[in-house]
């Protein structure tokens, strides 16, 4: 990475000749320790251009045949969409708590990733103390470390509309807390099957113009993604706020949701 930025610094008139997909990591103050992001930068990047960002949940290990770096290569390639930016923050997915039980009797294991997606109400004494404000610590660290950082490093001064967010299960659960709690950050949002982000419970304020919003939930999922979706759909009309709420056919698939980030990418950033 630090080779990377060199380049770009020295020789911002240099264009990469391929695109490149790489892990980088930087260490989180609110968090107290190392977090990794996976970065894409599009065929062509150069520091002194800007680009649209698409900060994402659930980033992983990468692959040689890995589906973000084939699917932006295609789409900008083909001049479909206009050259973007990609940025997956990594989860932990060490085990946090295992103070609970399943109905069997096991016991139920919890990681981080799920404190730090899913904002809860603690009982006190129930769990660890650190874990109540997991959920807190993780929303700062994306808000005010990551995306700060990454943009610095590529030297990107973008604006809220610039700013995309993408999200599935949990990670759109978080997706839909952050667009709540902090609306002057990323101004669009793709959310899949939201579990979590307390959508009804949450204040709406009538003076906030909240970002737009693509939702995706399958027709063979739990009830209450629908009944959150329906929610969400007369909340943003009484706000006069765009969201482009839709049912598909199907359950808490990962080709599915594939699919459907490549059907919205392709409209919301067509070249």
């Amino acid at each position: 990475m630090a080779l990377i930025l060199s380049s770009c610094t020295s020789q911002k008139s240099t264009a990469y000749s391929e695109s490149k997909y790489f892990t980088d990591s930087i260490y989180s103050n609110s968090l107290n320790e190392y977090r990794k992001h996976n970065i894409y930068l599009p065929k062509g990047f150069s520091s002194s251009k800007k680009y649209p960002i698409i900060y994402s949940t659930d980033g992983s290990k990468i692959s040689k045949n890995s589906f973000y770096k084939r699917t932006l290569d295609s789409l900008i390639n083909n001049q479909i969409i206009k050259p973007i930016i990609f940025v997956s923050s990594h989860s932990n997915k060490k085990v946090a708590d295992s103070s609970g039980t399943l109905g069997n009797g096991d016991k139920m294991y919890l990681t981080y990733r799920y404190f730090e997606y899913v904002e809860k109400q603690f009982i006190e004494g129930s769990h660890n103390p650190q874990l109540s404000s997991r959920f807190t610590n993780h929303l700062n660290y994306f808000n005010f470390e990551l995306i700060p950082s990454v943009e610095k490093d590529l030297n990107q001064n973008l604006t809220k509309n610039d700013r995309y967010f993408y999200g599935v299960s949990n990670g759109a659960g978080f997706g839909m807390s952050m667009l709540n709690k902090e609306p002057n950050t990323i101004g669009t949002y793709i959310c899949f099957s939201i579990f979590g982000g307390n959508i009804q419970s949450n204040i709406w304020n009538e003076n906030v113009k909240y970002p737009i919003l693509y939702s995706e939930y399958g027709s063979d999922e739990p009830f209450f993604l629908k009944e959150d979706a329906e929610f969400l759909k007369t909340k943003y009309d009484e706000l006069d706020l765009d969201a482009f709420i839709n049912e598909y056919n199907g359950g808490h698939d990962y080709k599915i949701w594939n699919k459907k980030f490549i059907e919205i990418v392709a409209k919301i950033l067509a070249k």
